[in-house]
């Protein structure tokens, strides 16, 4: 028991509580007991994006001459656009009913030897496009450009 008494001394007795801990453990150990029975079921992957940290080399570079877009299509056609020095876009469509990523790592190779310091390309996807799909372009576009980021999701 504890008791709380106002401060002043005036006469009005002190508060008596009694706190109940027992329910309060007894939720905790239910929640824990969870907590340790779903993490045995949890399959924890790490997708490398190829996002470097920055620090002081990194604020020293020049931009890149040109930016990569790639933005994936439910159609399944991928759309490459190309802007800065050079701007231009081109729509890769479906080959055999999926994505024809041979023709977008040329498409890429292509740019690549025309800019060599270009090492980033942007990876966009539209609502409905499968995340396996994205992953497969991912590392198709990997061939070519190390830093692939992901955006505009």
């Amino acid at each position: 028991m504890s008791s709380v008494s106002s401060p002043g001394g005036g006469g009005g007795g002190g508060l008596d509580f009694e706190l109940n801990l027992a329910s309060i453990i007894d939720c905790f150990t239910v929640l824990i007991t969870f907590m340790l029975a779903s993490a045995t079921f949890l399959s924890i992957g790490v997708l490398d994006a190829g996002i470097a940290a920055g620090g002081a080399e990194a604020a020293s570079q020049q931009p890149p001459p040109v930016n990569i877009t790639i933005e994936l299509r439910k159609d399944m056609s991928v759309s490459v656009k190309v802007s800065g020095k050079e701007n231009r876009s081109q729509t890769i469509t479906a080959k055999n009913g999926g994505r024809d990523l041979e023709s977008l790592v040329s498409q890429l190779g292509a740019v690549k030897s025309r800019w060599s310091s270009v090492n980033a390309a942007i990876l966009q996807a539209e609502n409905g496009v499968e995340y396996g799909e994205l992953v497969k372009t991912m590392e198709a576009v990997r061939k070519n450009m190390p830093a692939v980021m992901l955006g505009g999701f």
